[in-house]
């Protein structure tokens, strides 16, 4: 058991040093700042757009990026949804379109990014990453989510070609929509909210699979139970690595003076925090409730251990007078003592039976078993 614990923990780390040292390959070494290069897998398929143009009376969309959109004012907002971020030509043609800082489409085609958010004056940047659960293969699945916005225009990036952002956009199409009726900073704070709303889902998993764990170690030691231990300790490790820093970012721009958040958004983006915070603690329980089974695993582990030493201490005690007088009249010597008296194998079995009776009421004793 050991020899395969050992083993599987040997296969993890193996996992995690390669996963970390796939994210720490950089395409764009040696490259000036700015230089737009995709550092995610090659991709066929064409990134596709979805314009949806919407106030607070009126939301219409488009799939025809060639079209030239409607006038852009205070009344009328735009939300661009792009499709896949490996087509490096549109993501530049879009970012210079909308007057976007160089180094900002450098970290939208860049998907080792950690989460942040920046403040321009052209608009706001944001990187976050959407969390789902791969239920086949048991991990958990990220996808960089860019945002960039100012008043009436926001702009969303995503890695995967999926309408992952669908249920935000649904909202927006219902009567009397809070969306509809600001500015994009609230149509931001929607889609961090959906984000940070992912995550719970997230740790309802996380929570699942403890309570599986748990129920598991009820019924008795399991060769698996320490792997799977150690696989969802991973999870947590990863999933800890996104909510933190965007813990903190939500916290820097609650404190920014840009003209792009107003006052009446602020109070979301406070709510926001607090649900991120919630998240956090959740993770930190998790973390020490998957620390005290592994202790208990451990010390079950080292009990049930000491308990075979201690039969085998107890047995190897009993045997030892045996095997010595098995030993003495078991050697081919004329002149032993009662070795030719009637009864002297008799008396043999009765100084060994004396012997083991002995032992075993000086055990029983000692609760040596």
């Amino acid at each position: 058991m050991l020899f395969f614990v050992i083993f599987q923990l040997v296969k993890i780390n193996v996992v995690i040093l390669t996963t970390i040292f796939t994210m720490r390959k950089r395409k764009n070494t040696g490259l000036s700042p700015g230089h737009l290069v995709y550092t995610g897998e090659q991709k066929v398929d064409p990134s596709t757009i979805r314009q949806v143009y919407y106030n607070e009376s009126e939301i219409s969309e488009s799939m025809d990026f060639k079209k030239d959109p409607l006038h852009i004012s205070d009344s009328f907002k735009l939300w661009t949804e792009v499709y896949g971020i490996h087509d490096v030509k549109l993501i530049q043609k879009i970012g210079l379109k909308n007057e976007m800082h160089s180094l900002v489409m450098e970290d939208i085609v860049d998907i080792t990014n950690r989460v942040k958010i920046e403040v321009y004056d052209e608009g706001i940047f944001c990187i976050i990453q959407l969390l789902k659960l791969d239920e086949l293969k048991k991990h958990i699945k990220s996808e960089q989510i860019s945002i960039f916005f100012n008043d009436n225009n926001l702009i969303s990036f995503q890695q995967d070609p999926d309408d992952s952002l669908a249920t935000v956009r649904k909202r927006m199409y219902s009567e009397g929509s809070r969306i509809r009726s600001r500015k994009c900073d609230y149509l931001f704070f929607a889609l961090l909210d959906y984000i940070v709303d992912c995550y719970f889902l997230i740790t309802d998993t996380i929570d699942d699979e403890i309570n599986k764990i748990e129920e598991r170690l009820h019924r008795g030691l399991d060769h698996e139970l320490i792997v799977d231990i150690y696989s969802v300790r991973t999870k947590l490790i990863k999933f800890r690595n996104f909510t933190y820093p965007l813990r903190e970012e939500i916290n820097r721009i609650k404190k920014t003076d840009s003209r792009f958040i107003h006052d009446e958004t602020l109070i979301f983006i406070r709510d926001l925090e607090d649900h991120l915070i919630k998240i956090i603690e959740i993770s930190d329980n998790q973390r020490e409730l998957l620390n005290g089974i592994k202790d208990v695993i451990f010390s079950q582990s080292s009990l049930k251990l000491n308990q075979d030493i201690k039969w085998l201490t107890v047995i190897s005690t009993i045997s030892v007078p045996i095997v010595i007088l098995t030993g003495i009249y078991g050697m081919n010597f004329e002149n032993m003592p009662e070795i030719h008296w009637k009864y002297g194998y008799l008396s043999w079995w009765i100084v060994t039976a004396t012997i083991i009776f002995s032992l075993i009421i000086f055990f029983r004793r000692k609760k040596l078993f």
